[in-house]
């Protein structure tokens, strides 16, 4: 009986831990979701796991994996003989059965908005059942003949159809000035006669135009070779200084396939390199933009580029004037690299958005400040409530009690008032500041904790020469530490979370704290679950780690368990 009620405790503390942690759960994995995994109709808790590819171009099979409706295991071969009839040449780098196979499977989720409904219940015009499921079958293969034309084909085959493509390479200036690599004024010049293949038995490129703009196909084989590059030196136009070179930037369609990106440049002597890579994730045009330290980095801007680190100088490196040399290095990502970069994007995007380093700073000032003024002045308050004899002690105790019954909210504007009278507003005092006069809870806590701690210590110190401080520092304090560690907790989590007092107090954006910043954030990206799940769980995980670090403390303080011995 013993053992069946242990078991049923077990059982019951795993149900209500695995409860309590999906929320937490449900957060990291939406923080290593890409944005089209937000729009599906269907509810996914786990990201979707990247594929990627030895070869490219290649057909997306995750694209239309989840298919919904009826019929699918006799239409969509049926579509397969539809598409390939329709006339639509698919592109000689695929496999032309595998393509179809996956148009076939796009082309019924399309076919399933168009075609009327009856269709799909098995009934004519009439809404009259038609029989059996083959007559049902034929109508809707009729219609799908009727509806799929070569321009439908090729739609869907878009959707599935993934290639890396780069556009052309441009350069701007602080000045504003921008110029094209590798173009000329008087004639046209193919991208791929702007670009040298250093690798040509791993990748070939080809010139391709996508509506009105002119890409670089990218036709690789990791499978001979871990990576390619391509590679130029180009002039630049007499009013572009490249001393002055602010940003390199590129159009680039990628692949899906979560390959690297690393660029390299070299001009005026110095070499510079990424300082981290561009992940080949999505299929929607972007663009890539690489820039050298400087003033921006600093800023509170939205960091759209990747930062270059100087890595050489001297022999070696491109050393003429009005001469830039780039290049652009794709690296194979394995099953694991994978993850990890498609892991790591939301939260690196988090970091390239707000100064979230600034942001940390600013909550560590707080909340040290907080715990150290709040720990020294709220304990010595409480030592002259509970040891020290004094007129109108027991008064002015119960006066403090009876602030806690007052709302904050009815104090918030006076306090406001006062602080910016104070010529304190926009600043970071009015968040730090406020402990000097006490925590009326934390008073009354400490205080209920030094009444038990005996006399006799007390009259022991005083015999040997000790006063009050030396007292309160030698004596009281090590005796009270679990409530000083609780209260330590309680004012981390208070400062860390605090959003109302940085709403009214902090205009500019340097001074935000971590959780003004985040809310901040949140309203820039038009609140995206994942970019927004990625900046909590960075605020997030000190929190956690405090408290596993910490428990032990915070059990103690808030038992109260006293002295012992």
């Amino acid at each position: 009986m013993r053992r069946l009620a242990k078991a049923i405790i077990y059982v019951l503390l795993v149900t209500g831990a695995a409860v309590f942690s999906f929320p937490f759960l449900w957060m990291a994995a939406t923080s290593a979701k890409v944005d089209r995994e937000l729009q599906t109709k269907d509810l996914r808790v786990f990201p979707m796991t990247p594929h990627p590819q030895v070869r490219g171009p290649y057909v997306d099979d995750e694209h239309y994996r989840e298919l919904d409706g009826p019929y699918q295991v006799r239409l969509l071969p049926e579509l397969e003989q539809i598409a390939a009839a329709a006339g639509y040449a698919f592109p000689s780098t695929i496999n032309a059965e595998r393509a179809r196979e996956q148009v076939a499977r796009g082309l019924y989720d399309k076919l399933r908005q168009r075609l009327p409904g009856h269709l799909w219940s098995g009934k004519d015009a009439n809404d009259l059942p038609l029989g059996n499921d083959v007559a049902a079958m034929a109508a809707l293969a009729a219609a799908a003949r009727r509806e799929v034309t070569a321009e439908m084909v090729g739609e869907v085959f878009e959707t599935v159809y993934r290639r890396l493509c780069m556009g052309p390479v441009r350069v701007r200036t602080y000045d504003r000035k921008e110029a094209e690599l590798g173009s000329e004024p008087n004639r046209p010049v193919p991208l791929s006669a702007r670009l040298t293949n250093q690798t040509p038995g791993v990748v070939a490129p080809q010139d391709v135009r996508d509506g009105v703009e002119d890409f670089l196909l990218l036709k690789y084989d990791f499978t001979q070779g871990e990576k390619f590059a391509l590679s130029g030196t180009f002039p630049v136009p007499d009013d572009v200084d490249l001393a002055r070179l602010h940003r390199v930037f590129v159009e680039i369609r990628p692949d899906d396939t979560w390959h690297e990106l690393w660029m390299t440049m070299e001009l005026g002597g110095i070499r510079y390199r990424a300082r981290r890579a561009w992940p080949v994730a999505n299929y929607e045009v972007t663009t890539a933009s690489w820039q050298p330290p400087g003033p921006d980095d600093d800023s509170t801007k939205i960091k759209t580029w990747i930062v270059m680190d100087e890595v050489a100088r001297g022999e070696g490196v491109l050393d003429e004037p009005g001469r830039i040399k780039l290049t652009f290095e794709f690296r194979r990502s394995g099953r694991w690299g994978a993850w990890w970069n498609k892991i790591a994007l939301n939260y690196q995007r988090v970091l390239d958005h707000i100064p979230f380093w600034r942001y940390l700073r600013v909550s560590l000032f707080l909340v040290i400040a907080n715990i150290v003024l709040t720990v020294i002045f709220s304990s010595l308050v409480a030592y002259a409530f509970a040891r020290l004899t004094w007129p109108g002690r027991d008064l002015c105790f119960i006066l403090m009690l009876a602030t806690m019954m007052i709302p904050a909210q009815v104090i918030m504007i006076p306090q406001f008032l006062i602080w910016k009278n104070l010529g304190a507003y926009n600043t970071l005092a009015p968040l730090w500041l406020g402990p000097v006069f006490g925590n009326a809870f934390f008073i009354f806590l400490l205080r209920q904790f030094l009444k038990t701690v005996p006399r006799d210590l007390e009259d022991a110190a005083r015999l040997d020469g000790c006063g009050f401080l030396r007292i309160y520092w030698h004596i009281m304090l090590p005796l009270i530490k679990p409530s000083l560690a609780a209260i330590a907790i309680f004012t981390f989590l208070g400062t860390w979370n605090n959003f109302m007092g940085p709403l009214i107090y902090i205009a500019d954006q340097r001074l935000y704290p971590l959780a003004f910043g985040l809310y901040a954030f949140s309203v820039q990206v038009g609140n995206n679950p994942a970019l927004t799940m990625a900046g909590s769980l960075l605020m997030t995980v000190p929190v956690i780690v405090i408290f596993f670090f910490a428990q032990k403390y915070f059990i103690q303080g808030v038992t109260l368990t006293g002295i012992k011995g």
